[in-house]
């Protein structure tokens, strides 16, 4: 009894509770080389992402309003991670750099709803710096042995990961992908 009681109460964490759990919040330093004069009336920002995130930090929150799917992203993709939310591959970019953000979630959890996801569906990244807004362009399949999907991009773009089938007991052996376009970010970028 007391193993159904500690899963399922870790099953409601990463589902029901998901947004009310506290979280060490990601923020941005600006260091004294950043601190930049006035120029034309306004003062220079800092450099986006000016340190990188810790792992386990709350970068964002991640939305996809036509599925119902609203999560943390929490820096770095481990196991521990992706028990609070949405987890970013470190080893990709961040919102707002030129590069593919590669967020993992797990299927029966933050991404039981993202087999609904459509073309042309909307996803958006809040982030200390901005709203980033992606558009859903294609979906495709791979082996989870397949590393191509982490493959850097010239271009600003969000992949979404999640295993594959989606209803399957025990680790998948595939990886369903969410493939987007980026169409639009905060002005002051």
């Amino acid at each position: 009894m007391g193993v159904v009681m500690y899963f399922g109460w870790n099953y409601a964490l990463q589902t029901v509770f998901i947004n009310d759990r506290p979280l060490p919040v990601y923020h941005p330093e600006q260091t004294l080389g950043e601190v930049l004069p006035r120029v034309s009336g306004s003062a220079v920002r800092p450099r986006l992402w000016s340190t990188l995130p810790a792992v386990g930090t709350k970068i964002g929150e991640l939305s996809i309003p036509a599925v119902n799917i609203r999560v943390p992203v929490i820096q770095g993709a481990g196991w521990d991670q992706l028990g609070l939310g949405v987890g970013h591959v470190v080893a990709s970019a961040l919102p707002g750099q030129v590069g593919d953000v590669y967020l993992a979630g797990h299927r029966d959890t933050v991404f039981l709803n993202l087999r609904k996801v459509r073309k042309g569906d909307r996803i958006i990244l809040n982030t200390v710096y901005g709203s980033f807004v992606y558009e859903a362009t294609s979906f495709s399949i791979v082996p989870q042995t397949d590393l191509q999907v982490l493959k850097p991009t010239s271009y600003s773009t969000l992949t979404l990961q999640t295993c594959y089938p989606f209803f399957f007991i025990g680790f998948a052996p595939d990886r369903y992908l969410v493939h987007t376009k980026l169409v639009s970010q905060p002005a002051t970028l």
